[in-house]
């Protein structure tokens, strides 16, 4: 079939260019491995040109899609799925890299890049390393080619039309010419609304672009010891190790800061599985690189750096397959869905895991290990009931191999290091980082455990009764997961790692290569201790911290500790010796983010505590009367040090606002007679008086109870407060996120001060125009309460005085055999004004009768009594409001977060001091180069 309005020749161009960039790396990756043998220079030039044909390539599968997803082709499914006609156009980025295909063509277009760079700078380490990136992009390839390999989904290409896709294969409406005029193609599905802001056109290109980084420090490690020069990848591998770290680190900050200012859990960081993921690869990396420092001046700890550093990239690798293959579905919200490549990014992993460990051992060893690696693959693909079984011999293999090869192939070193010198700490501190890596991602990996687990689920439960383990049974059963506080159970393990390293962070550059005269090193360390102390005691004192918080007070002083240790040292040291300013700069910014983070997060305050006397946990049970507050519109309320008013909101486009105006406090006064509600009763002022801090203080004094009796002709009542409000200081504006596909999305709005932040957002509020009946009532509201609750409404409050007996059966229209009761309901407005309405419930024949709804109009509400539970002893009774009686409310959280500028500024300072440390190392081999 002809197919009309179809633009099929975009698809097939963008095709075209995916199998030019696969064959063209294939090429690349051969020439290169020919190139880096003995008397293979020769190949270098048929290296180079396949690599740039393969650059050119990728770089027309990056201009064809931007061209479909701008040219709105909804035809084609990567289209369809990630854009619409609505998205603006500054979000066209977002929409680019979304989806699986579109992130792992950036994630390959940055390799590319780099790649170039490693042309063009690399020397004679270009043809080993290159052959090593040109693989990677053998691999990445395979994931956008989008074909069935001996029935094996291999990849899945963005230029797939939506016809062509195996569900749709057949449907109805393929077999209709102009299929695109259909409605379903008129616009698409659209843009994941978390997506929609700026931090996410920048965040992802960064967070990739160290995700490529991570592979050139492999590539050299695995080059030099495939070469066997064990220690000539250091030098040239450090400025690419370095790089890597700054760029990830970066990527991953600029992800807390999109969480901080686009999420709505208030913070920038909840250990969720694919922020680990991300962040174990850096610590791993952070590591290595110092190990390579270490290397670069003295022959220790080399094993130690190549597997640290070549693990920081596997572990890229292991984020990709846990992101990815669905596994985290149901313990993340980053991770994407099972696309049916959950095995080629298994494959993957396990191949560079391999290869690092192959290119360690000797001949004979590494065809026993390639011959054994090969068999258990084809028993995977041979058998699905063996696929379980033979990664875990595959990785018991490994290890085994991965143990042998440091034993008997890598230089052993002749004398251990001294117990008081800078390469044996900085040892210490990588193991350290070493450890915290293995906890998160022993964590993060439960879910995996269950997939390994399932085929030993009999053995494992026999093993559970025959041990009494419990540990074991949950496995068999695969209910391994996360701990419900995910947050203090990573903060148990990780403050304690974070101490140590930040505490090695301040001394490290004090001691000394090969042994440190410690007389000396102590009269240095002595000034920035006492400062540290000084600084330490003053916060704990300011910021309340109590000694159940000792961890948390150990932290902050090895932070402090390492911002003015390194300070002294760049004042002592870097300044006669610049290139290592860029280190201590870093390692400043490390302090002041681990400081910042501690300080903001362990003593932040929800601030939104309800008082407008509504008990709002009624509303919905994730509500919170000390962490929420309800604010009607037009109402003034205390909050904390603060008076806020919600004015109104606002609809702009998909967002629709919230302005929320905050006051400052002044004492407040009160006038003879005026009536206030507090704790439940209202009170009537006996003369002027000016508010003092308690109303327990004022009360026998200024106040009187005030009876249900003298109250029908009272003047407004207002919440007894000790403080009114004072100047305006600021409006902030948080907003939800319109979106008919994901369903509203809350963002927030914060107040930046030099000390503080103050961050709202909205817990619930009213978007859509709810349906009135002929009457003018809203749809009614079905509440359950017991004898003397309260059931509250828009301005009214309901309470359920008492149930009687009817007396006289045919004022209300009883037949004969009838039962019933009626309740006292007594309705209170906001003006102390009581009115009472009786609402029936019969019992007609053994079964309930629903009567006619008593009305109250001079209330504007409708009561119906539906249900009596006496086994509980409660009542049902549906309520109506009249839209008289409607005020618009919200309910919002707000959270005061103390001193976290300090953290945004550790953050920069420890991206910029990585790239002095780069650029400085790259100064300084430039003449060693000539």
């Amino acid at each position: 079939m002809e197919y009309i309005g179809e633009n099929a020749w975009i698809g097939k161009l963008g095709h075209f260019w995916v199998i030019l960039s696969f064959v063209a790396s294939l090429l690349a990756t051969f020439s290169y491995y020919q190139a880096s043998r003995p008397n293979g220079e020769s190949w270098r030039t048929m290296a180079r040109w396949a690599f740039r044909v393969h650059s050119l390539a990728v770089l027309g599968i990056i201009v064809t899609l931007f061209y479909m997803i701008l040219g709105q082709y909804f035809e084609y499914d990567y289209v369809w799925k990630h854009s619409n006609t609505a998205m603006p156009l500054r979000y066209i980025f977002s929409c680019f890299w979304e989806g699986q295909e579109g992130s792992f063509l950036l994630w390959t277009f940055w390799h590319v890049v780099l790649g170039n760079v490693m042309i063009f700078k690399g020397g004679r380490w270009e043809p080993p390393v290159m052959a090593v990136v040109s693989l990677v992009q053998v691999f990445l390839g395979t994931m956008l080619l989008g074909i069935y390999f001996f029935g094996y989904k291999m990849g899945s290409s963005p230029f797939i039309l939506i016809r062509e896709l195996p569900e749709n294969v057949g449907m109805p409406w393929t077999q209709i010419a102009d299929y695109t005029r259909l409605p379903q193609f008129q616009d698409g599905r659209g843009l994941n609304p978390l997506l929609q802001n700026y931090w996410m056109t920048i965040h992802p290109p960064t967070l990739f672009l160290g995700f490529a980084a991570t592979l050139f420090p492999f590539a050299f490690a695995l080059a030099g010891i495939w070469r066997r020069e064990y220690r000539g990848w250091i030098k040239p591998g450090l400025p690419w190790a370095f790089f890597a770290v700054a760029t990830l680190g970066l990527g991953i900050l600029m992800g807390g800061a999109w969480a901080y200012e686009a999420l709505s859990f208030g913070g920038f960081w909840a250990w969720d599985p694919v922020e680990n993921a991300s962040l174990v690869p850096w610590v791993l990396l952070v590591g290595g690189a110092h190990l390579m420092l270490i290397n670069r001046h003295k022959n220790r700890s080399l094993f130690a750096a190549y597997a640290l550093t070549a693990l920081a990239f596997i572990f890229v690798l292991y984020s990709t397959f846990l992101t990815r293959s669905g596994v985290l579905g149901e313990t993340s919200v980053h991770s994407f869905t099972d696309d049916g490549m959950t095995g080629q990014l298994l494959v993957y992993l396990l191949f560079f895991f391999g290869l690092m460990i192959g290119v360690a051992l000797d001949g004979r060893r590494r065809l026993v290990y390639g011959g054994v690696s090969l068999l258990l693959l084809v028993v995977g693909i041979a058998s699905q009931k063996m696929v379980i079984p033979a990664i875990l011999v595959y990785l018991v293999l490994s290890l085994v191999m991965l143990f042998v090869a440091r034993n008997r192939n890598f230089p052993r070193q002749k004398k251990e290091e001294e117990l008081w010198s800078r390469e044996f700490w900085v040892f210490i501190a990588s193991l350290v980082l070493l450890l915290s890596a293995a906890q998160i991602t022993f964590e993060t990996s439960k879910p995996v455990y269950n997939l390994l687990a399932a085929p030993f689920s009999g053995v494992l439960l026999w093993l559970s009764d025959a041990l009494n383990l419990d540990v074991l049974r949950v496995l068999a059963e695969g209910k391994m997961a996360p701990k419900s506080d995910v947050i203090a159970h990573y903060n148990k393990w990780q403050l304690p790692f974070a101490f140590m390293v930040t505490l090695l962070i301040a001394v490290g550059q004090f001691f000394s290569y090969h042994k440190t005269n410690m007389k000396l090193f102590v009269r240095k360390m002595t000034l920035s201790f006492a400062i540290s102390l000084a600084f330490t005691v003053f916060i704990v004192w300011a910021m309340k911290f109590t000694m159940s918080e000792f961890t948390l007070i150990a932290l902050l002083f090895s932070s402090i500790f390492a911002v003015a240790a390194n300070t002294d040292y760049i004042l002592r040291i870097a300044q006669r010796k610049m290139p290592v300013a860029g280190q201590s700069v870093a390692h400043i910014g490390f302090g002041l983010l681990m400081a910042g983070a501690l300080i903001s997060t362990g003593k932040s305050v929800k601030i939104s505590q309800n008082t407008s006397g509504i008990d709002i946990s009624r509303l919905n049970e994730t509500f919170d009367n000390r962490k929420d507050i309800l604010l009607f519109r037009g109402d003034t309320l205390s909050m904390n040090e603060y008076f806020i008013l919600y004015t109104n909101s606002e609809r702009e486009g998909h967002n629709k606002y919230f302005n929320v105006e905050y006051f400052s406090k002044m004492p407040r006064d009160y006038m003879k007679g005026e009536v206030v509600y507090h704790s439940g009763y209202f009170f009537k002022a006996k003369e002027n008086h000016r508010a003092g801090k308690s109303f327990l203080k004022d009360r026998e004094k200024y106040w009187e109870l005030l009876s249900i009796g003298d109250s029908q002709e009272t003047p407004p009542i207002t919440l007894w407060n000790a403080h009114q409000p004072g100047e305006k200081l600021f409006t902030l504006r948080p907003h939800l996120q319109l979106n008919e596909r994901f369903g509203n999305v809350p963002e927030p709005d914060t107040k930046h001060y030099f000390n503080k932040d103050i961050y709202t957002h909205i817990r619930w509020a009213e978007i859509e125009e709810r349906e009135l009946d002929i009457d003018g009532f809203f749809e009614p509201k079905e509440h359950e309460v017991a004898l003397g609750d309260t059931i509250f409404t828009t301005v009214n409050l309901v309470i359920l005085d008492s149930i009687r007996p009817i007396s006289r059966p045919e004022q209300h229209h009883l037949k004969a055999g009838d039962i019933g009761v009626r309740a006292v309901l007594r309705v209170v407005n906001q003006r102390n004004q009581v009115s009472f309405a009786e609402p029936l419930f019969i019992v007609r024949d053994n079964e309930s009768v629903v009567s006619e709804p008593v009305k109250l109009e001079e209330r504007g509400l409708k009561f119906a009594f539906t249900k009596i539970d006496p086994q509980t002893g409660t009542f049902t009774f549906v309520v109506a409001e009249n839209e008289s009686n409607r005020r618009e409310f919200i309910v919002m959280q707000a959270i005061m977060f103390p001193m976290i500028n300090v953290l945004w500024i550790g953050c920069i300072l420890m991206v910029i001091g990585t790239l002095i440390a780069v650029f400085q190392r790259i100064r300084k081999e430039k003449p060693n180069a000539r």
